[in-house]
C-alpha cells in the first residue's frame, strides 16, 4: 500500500486538540490513518509571525525539521531559538512549547510515532500551562550541549562519496548520500527522520521494508515507483509507503534531488532493506 499527495498549505487545519490553546498554529497533514498508515502521523506546520502554541505534553514521540522561519521552543526546562537546518526530538511525555520569533511565518517538518489518537477515540496531548510561563528569548543552542535534543544541519555535514553509510543496514549505494538526523543513536525510540540525495543517474532497486517511511521532495525530481505504479514527484510532493510496499527511486534528470524521510516503527539494526534481486534466483 502507498499513497501520494502534495503539500498544500491553503488546506491547512488547525487541528481541533489545539484550539483554544494556541494562534496562528495550522498544520498540513499529509502521512495518518485517511493515507493508511498504521504507525506515523506526519505534516508540515506553519506558525504565523505572531504564532504560538501552549505547553503541552503527547503520550507519543515527536521529530521536526525547521524549513523556514525563525522560531522559539521549549522543550523540558530549557529555550532554544532555531531557524532553518535545524532539528529536534520530543521524546513521550516531554513538556514543549513554541512561539514565533521572527516577522514572517516559520514552518517545520513534525514527525510523530507512535501514529496519535483521533479525539473521538482518546487523548494523547495534554496541555499544561501558559506560553509565557515557559517561554523566555534564547540564544541559539550549543550543540555541543544539546545532543539527543537539537541538531543542525548544512551542506559540509554531507558525507563524502565512498564514506560509511549513517543508516544502520544501508551499504552505499553509487550516488546516494543519507545525512541522518534522528535515530537509534540520537535517543529516539520509535522512529527516524533523515535527509537523502540522489545524485543524477543514482537508483535504488526494488525492495520493502519491516516499517513505514514517509518522504517529502524538497528538491528536484525523482522517479518514484511503488506497487507497480509509477510517479515523477518534484518540491512540495509527498509519498508514503506501507510495511511491504515493494518501492524504488531513481533521479533521471540533470539536478540532484533530495527529499527528507521519516521511517516508523524505528527500523531494525539489521536486515533494513529487503531487495527483489536477493531472492530472482529462486523465481
Amino acid at each position: 500500500m502507498h499513497h501520494v499527495s502534495k503539500i498544500d498549505h491553503a488546506a491547512a487545519q488547525t487541528p481541533e486538540l489545539y484550539r483554544g490553546h494556541s494562534t496562528g498554529f495550522q498544520r498540513a497533514t499529509y502521512v495518518d490513518r485517511s493515507a493508511g498508515s498504521l504507525h506515523m502521523g506526519t505534516g508540515i506546520v506553519t506558525l504565523d509571525s505572531a504564532g504560538e502554541i501552549e505547553p503541552h505534553v503527547h503520550a507519543f514521540e515527536e521529530t521536526f525539521y525547521i524549513l523556514e522561519g525563525c522560531v522559539l521552543v521549549q522543550i523540558g526546562d530549557q529555550s532554544y531559538t532555531l531557524t532553518s537546518g535545524y532539528f529536534g526530538l520530543i521524546p513521550t511525555g516531554t513538556k514543549h512549547a513554541w512561539r514565533s520569533a521572527g516577522d514572517v511565518p516559520a514552518r517545520w517538518l513534525e514527525m510523530q510515532a507512535p501514529q496519535p489518537r483521533t479525539p473521538d477515540y482518546g487523548r494523547d496531548t495534554y496541555f499544561v500551562g501558559s506560553v509565557g510561563d515557559v517561554l523566555t528569548e534564547a540564544a541559539p543552542p550549543d550543540l555541543a550541549a544539546t545532543a539527543g535534543v537539537i541538531g543542525y544541519f548544512d551542506e559540509a555535514q554531507l558525507p563524502r562519496p565512498g564514506a560509511p553509510a549513517e543508516m544502520e543496514g544501508f551499504n552505499p549505494i553509487t550516488g546516494v548520500t543519507i545525512k541522518m538526523f534522528v535515530d537509534r543513536s540520537f535517543g529516539a525510540v520509535h522512529q527516524s527522520l533523515f535527509l537523502i540525495q540522489y545524485m543524477p543517474g543514482a537508483k535504488i532497486d526494488p525492495h520493502d521494508h519491516a516499517f513505514e517511511e514517509s518522504y517529502l521532495i524538497v528538491s528536484g525530481r525523482v522517479e518514484a515507483v511503488a506497487d507497480g505504479q509509477s510517479y515523477d514527484l518534484g518540491p512540495g510532493d509527498c509519498i508514503w509507503t506501507s510495511t511491504g510496499c515493494i518501492h524504488s527511486f531513481a533521479n533521471v534528470g540533470n539536478e540532484p534531488v533530495r527529499w527528507i524521510e521519516t521511517q516508523a516503527p524505528l527500523p531494525p539494526t539489521k536486515e533494513v532493506f529487503r531487495f527483489e534481486r536477493d531472492w530472482a534466483q529462486y523465481k
